[in-house]
């Protein structure tokens, strides 16, 4: 019986370097030859999975943007669910007008204000709280992701008339996190936070569960055949959408609780040690 295993990015598949090692990559690939469909299922845009991939030499389905976007290993959009642009345009100007860094995604580009970099720097240099080291790290992975634009005016982006399917925030300081989730909150909107310091905004339908499911009905796969692993809040979605839950080793406690066991951390190549248990040595 054919299988779909969701797998997290950040935190999962890849190590606290932000790169996939080679025994992961190794593994999916042993996995893909065996039958399985494999699924990266993430907050980061679907440009930035490619950039990953293209190290290893990897192709997979995937789920992008807390699960706006799912991509074939071809790379073609087949099941987009873009932020409603009134909602949009409601979050990029109050998040403009309070000074917060924020991200625009769209399928082609990440768009950041020309203020953005010293929005963040200024943070770092006021919040006491957060530990510095951490900060430097947050910062490193949200200025290091691929195709970032910046642009003078975030309406640029509405006059282009181009489809978003998310808007990121970081905020160092816990306080301002806490008011523009109950600020930008709304029943048609999603709120996830996939890393340390971050808060992402989607669709109100748009969930890695939600796009696993409509995957796995695409393939033809029932939930019984679907594995999902994961370690993050974000993950809970996907993870119930599946028949076996696998959490990392490093995963939230609420994570693991959710799950059927715990496989490695992400350092010990944990969802390579989940493809051995639940692919490579099935016999079925």
């Amino acid at each position: 019986m054919q299988k779909l295993v969701a797998i997290d990015l950040d935190g999962t598949f890849l190590n606290e370097n932000y790169t996939i090692s080679s025994l992961h990559a190794d593994t999916v690939k042993k996995a893909q030859k065996k039958g399985a469909q494999i699924v990266i299922a993430t907050g980061r845009a679907q440009f930035d999975v490619q950039r990953l991939f293209h190290d290893q030499d990897l192709s997979a389905w995937v789920i992008g943007a807390n699960g706006a976007t799912t991509y074939d290993p071809d790379g073609t959009l087949t099941l987009p669910l873009p932020l409603k642009t009134v909602y949009a345009k409601e979050i990029v100007r109050w998040l403009a007008e309070e000074n917060y860094y924020f991200e625009i995604v769209t399928d082609k580009e990440i768009f950041i204000t020309s203020n953005a970099k010293q929005l963040l720097e200024d943070e770092m240099d006021i919040v006491q709280q957060a530990d510095k080291e951490e900060m430097k790290k947050a910062k490193e992975r949200q200025l290091g992701q691929a195709n970032m634009k910046e642009i003078d005016d975030y309406m640029r982006v509405f006059q282009a008339e181009k489809d978003i399917y998310k808007v990121t925030i970081v905020s160092f300081d816990e306080e301002r996190r806490r008011v523009a989730a109950d600020t930008l909150g709304k029943n048609d909107l999603n709120l996830y936070s996939s890393a340390d310091f971050n808060m992402e905004i989607v669709d109100g339908q748009a969930s890695k569960g939600h796009a696993l499911k409509k995957l796995a009905n695409k393939l033809d796969i029932k939930k019984d055949d679907i594995i999902a692993i994961g370690d993050s809040m974000n993950d809970l979605p996907m993870l119930e959408a599946a028949g076996t839950k696998v959490a990392m080793g490093n995963a939230t406690d609420e994570v693991k609780e959710a799950c059927d066991y715990t496989t490695d951390t992400n350092e010990e190549n944990g969802v390579a040690t989940m493809l051995e248990r639940e692919i490579l040595k099935r016999k079925d």
